[in-house]
């Protein structure tokens, strides 16, 4: 009996080192297990981008990668700086303007290049400044002309800064939303949904689901 335990003994001993031996001679492809790199997270820095956007037109929206965005930016300024040479081009005339007839009761008493600037400004000829009447209505003409552009050329200054400023405000809110998930799975499911009422009556209704 002894001897049979002994035997078993070194017989279950060599089949678990075999055992041991072939489990160790499994290979493993290591085409089998792909490890998947994690994909960088690219973020926005809205402290950065506004600090751009204030530097320089646009600069923010580059800084955000919005491209598109640009034509927006440079051509509102370019519409607006437009407006405010042309503003200030007709005030400066109609200043010059008032500043001449406003030292002179009658046209009779003013020089003759100061003539020919109020006739130029004119442009009509059927209007002559030698008529008191039409002085005195020229003259208003004139002045209101003059607040009329200056009005205008202020107003598109406010504008100007305005669009820069919303042209930060834009590129803060785009660094804010550069990594916020937006899903194309925009889907709505209407099923059947059972509603159970306190005296345990069972009433079928509708549940609409809206997934975005």
């Amino acid at each position: 009996m002894k001897t049979f335990i002994a035997g078993f003994t070194i017989f279950f001993t060599i089949l678990t080192g075999n055992l041991a031996v072939k489990a160790q001679q499994i290979n493993i492809s290591n085409d089998s297990l792909q490890v998947v790199a994690p994909i960088p997270k690219v973020v926005r820095s809205p402290k950065k981008a506004s600090i751009y956007a204030a530097l320089f037109p646009g600069l923010g929206q580059i800084y955000n990668r919005k491209y598109w965005k640009l034509p927006i930016v440079y051509g509102g300024y370019a519409g607006l700086i437009y407006v405010l040479g042309w503003n200030n081009n007709q005030y400066q005339d109609y200043y010059q303007g008032f500043r001449i007839i406003s030292q002179y009761s009658s046209a009779a008493a003013m020089k003759p290049d100061e003539r020919a600037f109020l006739d130029n400004m004119i442009k009509n000829p059927s209007i002559s400044l030698d008529n008191p009447s039409t002085f005195t209505y020229i003259s208003a003409q004139i002045k209101s002309g003059k607040d009329y552009y200056r009005r205008n050329r202020d107003l598109t200054i406010i504008g100007i800064a305005a669009l820069h400023v919303l042209s930060i405000i834009d590129a803060s809110v785009d660094a804010n939303l550069f990594d916020f998930d937006i899903s194309d799975d925009l889907s709505m499911r209407i099923e059947p949904m059972p509603i159970y009422f306190g005296d345990q009556n069972l009433v079928m209704g509708f549940n609409l689901a809206i997934k975005f």
